[in-house]
């Protein structure tokens, strides 16, 4: 079980580290939702307000081992980037976008996330619902203002032809509310965008992502992130 896993099984159990009734400080404290930062190097900034960084405009000889104890992705990896080197370099997740990349990238034990977006066709849906992937990944191609129920709807139309979780990007602050009605919508985690992450923003998300309720919506399975098993999503049992 890689860091991505893990990190999804404890935003998802439902123990706690209580002793006796009510939550302990370190459940109360726990963001509720997975949180990253796009980033073009492995930095140490913002380390204790998010879960990791997506790595972007990696280059093939600046592949170096990740020594983090943060979830480490790579956004749209160059075809000429080893996939067996990712790996070995300690990356926790792939994020693709392009169909010329090797085949490898189809093996779940890689946990490759495929990106959709508002031009995702329904005929496109069922081809990337046939295959293994452990979460999607929404990057649309208009920004989506959530201060209007349009980019809602909007989003809508993406999740409702998958039957999985996403990570989302987004371009701006979140009120909690809105956050709530993402997480209802099958989103488990936030992307921030690298241009817009400055500290006072990425605090202020933080702080809605750990005072988010989400348990009258909390599932009793995991998305499934297993090689073998195909993922199952939290928004139908959330429907229970």
């Amino acid at each position: 079980m890689n860091k991505l896993e893990k990190k999804i099984e404890f935003i998802f159990s439902k123990k706690t580290n209580s002793i006796g009734f009510g939550k302990s400080s370190i459940d109360e404290k726990k963001r509720k939702l997975l949180f990253f930062i796009e980033s073009d190097v492995v930095s140490k900034d913002y380390s204790d307000l998010i879960d990791g960084l997506i790595i972007t405009n990696l280059e093939a000889n600046n592949l170096k081992k990740i020594k983090d104890e943060r979830i480490i992705g790579i956004k749209y990896p160059d075809k000429v980037l080893d996939l067996e080197q990712l790996n070995k370099n300690g990356f926790d997740f792939e994020i693709i976008d392009s169909e010329k990349l090797s085949y490898k990238y189809l093996d779940n034990n890689s946990k490759t996330i495929f990106q959709v977006n508002d031009k995702t066709t329904d005929d496109d849906a069922d081809i990337i619902s046939s295959f293994d992937f452990p979460l999607l990944y929404i990057e649309t191609l208009k920004n989506l203002n959530f201060n209007e129920i349009e980019s809602f709807f909007s989003l809508a139309k993406i999740t409702s032809k998958f039957n999985t979780n996403y990570l989302l990007k987004i371009n701006g602050y979140l009120d909690k509310d809105q956050i709530q009605i993402l997480f209802n919508l099958g989103v488990i985690g936030l992307v921030l965008d690298s241009q817009i992450a400055e500290k006072k923003l990425i605090t202020k998300l933080n702080d809605n992502i750990i005072n988010l309720n989400i348990e009258r919506k909390k599932s009793n399975s995991l998305p499934d992130l297993s090689s073998n098993i195909s993922s199952s999503s939290l928004e139908d049992d959330f429907d229970d």
